[in-house]
């Protein structure tokens, strides 16, 4: 039987927040290489993405609401996997799998876009969702 471990609440909260930053700044940083075509692509389609203060909350929110899953996830693996920097890596790479991964492929399956843009929006979010779990667990202590 196991016994369990409580989350160090503070130390969650602070490493989700960062985790969210991380994942953010990762995200802004990245969409140079993917939005504007992707944009191009849908308003031929008249699926123009909505724009405007609420959706851009809505987008940051939800990366926070990741790093926040992300490192939560984490310190459900710790006790059975360690605590470290490869439990944090198999962490992001099962959340991304589950999430991102599965996403990009719902939306290859519409048709729309290249096999290029999504390649890169699959690696971006790849990388993303694993440094800012690989982030957020260093910053987590029991």
């Amino acid at each position: 039987m196991h016994t369990l471990i409580p989350i160090n609440l503070g130390r969650f909260l602070l490493s989700g927040f960062v985790a969210g930053i991380v994942m953010n700044a990762v995200t802004i940083f990245s969409a140079r290489f993917y939005a504007s075509e992707m944009f191009e692509i849908l308003d031929a389609h008249q699926f123009g993405p909505p724009r405007g203060a609420l959706p851009m909350t809505v987008f940051v929110a939800m990366r926070f609401i990741w790093g926040f899953v992300a490192v939560w996830f984490y310190t459900a693996a710790r006790p059975r996997y360690g605590a470290g920097p490869k439990t944090a890596v198999l962490v992001g790479l099962i959340f991304w799998f589950g999430g991102a991964f599965l996403a990009v492929v719902s939306y290859g399956m519409l048709g729309l876009f290249p096999l290029a843009m999504l390649t890169k929006w699959a690696a971006i979010t790849l990388i993303g969702i694993v440094l800012s779990t690989l982030i957020g667990a260093w910053i987590y202590r029991e």
